[in-house]
Formats: C-alpha cells, structure tokens, sequence
C-alpha cells in the first residue's frame, strides 16, 4: 500500500501548458475519484503517476520516493483502462497471468494469486475462455483481476465503465466498491460521470481547464461547493442558478430576481448591490401542499415538462419567465401545465459572486453553508 502526492505538477505539449501546479496528496488505503469534462486534464495527470508521460515540472511520489524517470514496471502501480486491454490471442487465465510470469513468478504463486483474484471476481467459470467469448461486464473484470494479481501498491482506473450499457455500469460500480473494502489497496479512478465519483470515492477532485476546482468528499462537494462551477457539474438534475441582486435594506438581507420577486437572505460577506447567483438544488423545492413552510417562501408556477423516473419526478416549472427544476415524489404534480405553489427553501440557498462564481459564506448559520 502507498501514498501518492504531486507536488506542483505542470504538464506541456510543446508550448501549451495543460496541467498547471497541481498539487494533492492522496493518503494510504484511499479511493480518490478525478471528475471533470473532457480535456480538464483528469487523465492526464493520471497517465503521469502511472509514468505513460512524462512531467515536465513538480514531482510525483508514490510512498513518499519521487518516480518522475521511473519506468512504469517499477512503479509498483496497476492500471485498468478503458478498452480493457486484453490480449485477444489469450484465454482469461493467461491475460490474467501475463504479468506474473513476466516478473519470473513461480508457478505455484502465479496458481495461487490467479485463483484468489478469480474468486474474488467470480470469474473462475471463465478462466478457459478468451476474450472475444466474454461480455464488455465480464472483460472488465479480468482487467480487473490482471491488476489483482499483481497485488499493487495503487491501482489505477482510468474511465473503466465508459463502454458499458448503464445496467452493467451500476453492476461494475458495486464491485469496484465491494473490491476496495477487501483489498483497501490506495485508488485513483478517473470518469467524466459525476454520479460514479459520488458512489465509488472516498474524496473527489475535481478538475477544470488543467486546474483542481476543489477537493473533499462527496458530501463537501454537494453541501458546500466551492464555485459555481462545482455547483453546476456535482448533482444530478445540476442545481438551479438565478441571477440576483444582493440587497440589505433596514437590516434585512434579499437576493432581487426582480422587483416584484425578493428572496429573504441570511447575510452575507457582500457589498450592498452587488451581481449574485443564487443556487438551489431540486430536491429543495416542493409543492407547498406537501411541505411545512418553515423557513421559506412559496412562489406561484406552472409545470411545463414532466420526465417520470419511477422513484421521482423531475418537473420542470416556470415562475414568471424563470425556469426551475424540482425532483418530486410521484403523485405530487399530475401532468404538465400544472398550477403549483412552490416552496423556495431558504434553509438550502448556496450564493456565489456572479463575478468569478467564488462561494459566499453567510454571517449567519441559517442556511447551509
């Protein structure tokens, strides 16, 4: 088992900086998700602990020894990619083996490790096949095991579920999870699915344009995001952003939609006037019949587009010329173009500046912050 840091890590391809200073330090037995959109560099810095390309400035540690000129062979990693990168040639067993027997394994050991990951897996009926007879489930996890065997320091994903029907990418998350609590081997696991980085981490990084946007835990990221850009791509349906006016009038703290729709606010750390976005996620707003108001205001909207998921309701509604959406329970609106009274939680507001998106905490702990 190992930790792994990096230590103000740049990345260029010719003049084009495309890592800039990252630094993060991963502890020993952690699972660590990198999460962003695509080109933020989550893949990038993965590739470059795994040694798949080079640093051009800082330093990566792996159990504290700097591995920068070291081949990847000799970094003590395992890596499972993407297109699972199996020899096709090979039966299960023998991909799963390749390794060992490289590392001039005995015989007996290459039995005994390839028969505990087999179990660990429930891929002993396999181990006779090759590959083109396998499922895109099942060939994931003999790239799995081929890491297991090998018994790592870290392990290394880099977006293993993205070729799998979304059934077996729930199925495979459980087993990534359930394979961590057994081996508790340091992780590092890259997707573009913020729904994955939520189930499978330990902490999540998140990653936008080369740079690290914040770093915590699931629960961080969704109570407390650090800008409006964490605030937008954690959560599924995204929160809902409404520009405002942050005005504190005779004691009184509001976010001004607009003149005749005023939010009551804590107060916050702002200059009287300024350009603010206010953030609510949908499952803070309720149709007020079902809902004590509490701290809250109801405003009047119309349901326009219902999409039904079984355990919710995801409705979009307008509130005169804004759009929100709201996850409801089934039986809590009908049909679409729907009058409902909706209840504006104000205990569950995020504020951010509208110049920059940087989180704003409030002076009062009336809401989450």
């Amino acid at each position: 088992m190992a930790t792994i840091e990096l230590k103000d890590v740049i990345k260029s391809y010719g003049g084009v900086e495309v890592i800039h200073g990252v630094s993060l330090e991963i502890a020993d037995h952690e699972f660590m998700v990198f999460v962003g959109p695509s080109g933020c560099g989550k893949s990038t810095l993965l590739r470059m602990v795994a040694g798949l390309e080079t640093v051009t400035d800082g330093d990566v540690l792996i159990g504290d020894k700097q591995v920068n000129a070291l081949e990847p062979r000799y970094r003590d990693i395992a890596m499972v990619f993407q297109d699972y990168a199996l020899y096709p040639h090979m039966t299960v067993r023998e991909n799963m083996a390749f390794g060992l027997k490289m590392r001039k394994a005995s015989d007996a050991e290459v039995k005994e490790r390839l028969a505990e990951a087999a179990d660990i897996l429930q891929i002993t009926p396999l181990l006779d096949r090759k590959p083109g007879q396998l499922s895109g489930g099942q060939r994931q996890r003999v790239a799995m095991g081929r890491a297991i065997v090998r018994r790592p320091s870290a392990f290394l994903f880099d977006e293993p579920l993205s070729n799998l029907d979304a059934k077996l990418r729930v199925d495979m998350r459980t087993q990534i999870k359930r394979l961590h609590a057994l081996l508790k081997t340091t992780t590092i696991y890259v997707t573009h699915d913020q729904v994955e980085a939520m189930t499978l981490a330990d902490r999540i990084t998140v990653l936008r344009n080369g740079y690290i946007e914040q770093v915590g835990t699931p629960f961080d990221l969704y109570e407390r995001p650090a800008n409006l850009f964490v605030a937008e791509f954690i959560g599924s349906p995204a929160m809902n952003m409404v520009k405002a006016r942050y005005v504190v009038e005779d004691g009184k703290a509001e976010a001004v939609i607009r003149d005749d729709l005023r939010i009551t606010l804590p107060q916050y750390r702002l200059q009287n006037g300024v350009e603010v976005v206010l953030g609510i996620r949908p499952e803070h707003l309720e149709p007020s019949q079902f809902r004590a108001h509490g701290d809250a205001i109801t405003l009047p909207a119309m349901t326009k587009i219902l999409e039904p998921l079984g355990s919710d309701v995801i409705a979009l509604c307008e509130l005169g010329g804004l759009e929100l959406t709201a996850r409801l329970t089934p039986g809590r609106v009908s049909r679409a173009g729907e009058s409902i009274d909706l209840v504006f939680d104000t205990a569950h507001i995020h504020l951010f500046e509208a110049q920059g998106g940087r989180r704003v905490q409030a002076l009062t702990h009336n809401s989450v912050q």
